[in-house]
């Protein structure tokens, strides 16, 4: 198992194949999950991006992006460190 850090980045859902497309350009692969989020008790649609072993920077550029992008004041981006491990057949 080695060290690598997981990255999730909370946003609305806005701009989804824009955003998909910028992730692609960055990243060899990610998780996008759909969820419904709250905001002062009201709901909203809201996706959650996850990438694991991306450099700290990268991830800062990216959600930096799909805040302008969503027209979002900010966004959440939360760091997890974790041991990885990677099963082939």
């Amino acid at each position: 198992m080695r060290p690598q850090s997981i990255y999730r980045i909370y946003t609305e859902q806005k701009n989804k194949d824009a955003i998909v497309d910028l992730l692609a350009s960055q990243f060899e692969s990610f998780t996008l999950q759909p969820t419904l989020g709250y905001y002062r008790k009201e709901p909203e649609k809201s996706i959650v991006i996850q990438i694991v072993g991306a450099k700290a920077s990268a991830i800062r550029r990216l959600a930096e992006g799909i805040r302008k992008m969503n027209g979002q004041k900010s966004i959440l981006i939360l760091k997890s460190d974790a041991r990885t491990e990677t099963h082939r057949g």
